[in-house]
């Protein structure tokens, strides 16, 4: 059993089986000259079902929920077995996650979508199943994941400051560069590159232009 890694993209997590929305409050803001909400995005948006594999081969189904307040926004993400989203797993980690949000100009060559900068403040993770307590706690193979001390349906806390620099879960809390678009309640995010691509996001630099064809509709 090896640790499955989990994209610098929250919302298109392929860890988690559920991102339960969280009400903790943000005084932190990304640093940005953009603006710091949108209209538009304010309320929740549910994506389609889609399928999913992980990095065991394992095949899976998800269907993730955004909420939008003001400048932060949560992230609601499930994993069913079946093509409907209909029957949940429950073996996967529960994460959940608050990020603060920027929204810029119009990105040329993007197809009229606009600059999105979003930075993860907190993470809460929760392992519900012996061997995911065992894995991440560390091994004589692997070190813990953010110093360890993880329990059982126990929720941890994670902050960028209780992950060593080099832990797997430290990039989820760097700024990520992305685009978006709103078009008749359908929402769409960037097409994100592997990682050290141009259009990986993980600066000014490589923010993507190509949309996502995956999409989210609004509630």
């Amino acid at each position: 059993m090896t640790r499955q890694s989990i994209t610098r993209r929250f919302y298109h997590i392929t860890v988690g089986s559920l991102l339960v929305a969280s009400s903790m409050s943000l005084s932190c803001r990304p640093r940005s000259d953009a603006t710091s909400s949108a209209s538009d995005l304010d309320g929740t948006w549910t994506s389609t079902c889609r399928s999913r594999t992980d990095q065991l081969g394992t095949a899976y189904f998800e269907k993730n929920t955004l909420v939008f307040v003001g400048s932060n926004m949560t992230s609601s993400l499930r994993s069913y077995a079946d093509a409907e989203c209909q029957k949940e797993l429950n073996d996967k980690p529960i994460l959940s996650s608050v990020s603060s949000f920027t929204v810029g100009d119009f990105v040329q060559g993007a197809g009229g979508a606009k600059k999105f900068n979003r930075q993860t403040i907190r993470l809460s993770m929760t392992l519900t199943t012996d061997a995911w307590v065992t894995l991440y706690n560390g091994t004589s193979k692997s070190p813990p994941v953010c110093g360890g001390g993880f329990v059982k349906n126990q929720p941890k806390e994670l902050t960028a400051e209780s992950c060593a620099s080099t832990d797997s879960l430290r990039t989820e809390f760097a700024m990520e560069y992305d685009i978006y678009k709103v078009a008749d309640k359908i929402l769409y995010f960037g097409f994100m590159g592997t990682k050290g691509s141009n259009s990986d996001g993980r600066a000014e630099s490589s923010r993507p232009t190509a949309l996502d064809p995956a999409y989210f509709t609004k509630s």
